[in-house]
């Protein structure tokens, strides 16, 4: 069984694919800049929704990293995730899905402490969302490998990506902050690192 992976490095929802798949099946990265035009264009021609990631197996095509999970671990007989579990992983995602249009944002000339209200809507979003998900973090043990997940393999690729593109300050954060280092060498973590 071997996958194709279609994404960039740095990108963590690449990421928390690819520290899944290092843990499941043998699989081939393909790394794009979708910033570059040639990328951009492939991109566009193998995705209808435009986005990264992007796995092949054999004849499927699956273009959304949640949807990509869902079919990993169906296929590779994955526990369920509980009701609790799956708002956890929607709370991650969205607070990712945030920080990364505000990193579009930024890197487009747009301030980001200018007052914007829609931009101050957006930082306080992912600021309730660091609230809600504090207690499930103090209740992770990193030498339980039940706890490295597709729960922890998503915050520990966000958190990553949004110190590494200096778009998350954890220092009103301590447990996140932690998180990342009591979880860094999880399987898969090292052979990630964006570079």
């Amino acid at each position: 069984m071997n996958y194709t992976l279609i994404g960039s490095v740095t990108s963590p929802y690449v990421r928390k694919i690819r520290i899944l798949l290092h843990t499941l099946a043998p699989f081939e990265l393909k790394a794009i800049n979708y910033l570059e035009k040639n990328d951009s264009d492939y991109l566009k021609s193998i995705n209808p929704i435009n986005q990264i990631p992007i796995l092949l197996d054999g004849e499927v095509r699956i273009y959304d990293s949640r949807v990509i999970y869902n079919y990993l671990a169906k296929k590779h007989k994955l526990k369920t995730l509980s009701v609790e579990e799956e708002n956890i992983l929607s709370a991650i995602d969205a607070a990712m899905d945030t920080s990364i249009n505000l990193f579009s944002l930024r890197r487009g000339g747009l301030d980001l402490n200018g007052g914007n209200s829609y931009i101050e809507r957006q930082k306080e979003r992912v600021a309730l969302i660091f609230n809600y998900l504090t207690p499930w973090v103090q209740s992770l043990d990193e030498k339980n490998q039940a706890h490295w997940n597709i729960l922890t393999m998503s915050l520990y690729s966000y958190l990553f990506w949004g110190e590494f593109r200096e778009m998350l300050d954890l220092s009103a954060y301590p447990d996140l902050k932690k998180f990342l280092e009591r979880f860094k060498e999880a399987p898969g973590v090292e052979l990630t690192i964006p570079v």
